[in-house]
């Protein structure tokens, strides 16, 4: 594998705090919440490929990893890139890009209650944003408890009794 296989996806930051995580400066929006494993690109053009332990959110995003050395090197460095393999880039993207179920019908035992009229994400996951028959709103996260299938035009969920009484 060659450097040019690899897409930046972020830079470390400068320091590790006392619980082991490091600033991770995202590029060009990237959401960081399903990364496992990554390949640090020094600025001496050595490559580490390592494991993130944990992802941790407030104004930005930290993450740990799982050499607490090679985060201190990296740190050290000051200017880490983050890469992933192109292909991983585009697998992530493919599952994080929800913006072809605008429009799309929503059912809920077997009965179409609405259309997805927006999406948007809340850090941690993406959330649908029905428009229901009835003309109010209703959000939905997108995770497997709320999302049994999509299929063509249509998205099929489950388990939204309490997310319709509110």
């Amino acid at each position: 594998m060659q450097i040019s296989d690899l897409v930046a996806v972020g830079k470390l930051g400068k320091t590790v705090d006392r619980n082991g995580f490091i600033t991770f400066k995202v590029i060009d929006g990237f959401q960081p919440f399903s990364l496992t494993d990554v390949f640090l690109v020094f600025t001496d053009n050595r490559v580490r490929y390592v494991t993130i332990e944990e992802i941790e959110t407030g104004k930005g995003f930290n993450i740990k990893i799982d050499d607490i050395e090679v985060a201190r090197e990296a740190a050290k460095d000051g200017s880490v890139l983050v890469m992933l393999q192109k292909e991983e880039t585009e697998k992530l993207q493919e599952k994080n890009d929800n913006n072809d179920l605008l429009g799309k019908k929503i059912f809920f035992k077997e009965k179409r209650i609405g259309l997805i009229i927006d999406i948007f994400n809340n850090s941690f996951y993406d959330v649908l944003v029905i428009e229901m028959n009835n003309g109010k709103e209703l959000m939905i996260p997108m995770v497997d408890f709320y999302i049994e299938k999509i299929e063509n035009d249509s998205v099929f969920s489950k388990n939204i009794e309490d997310l319709m009484k509110l």
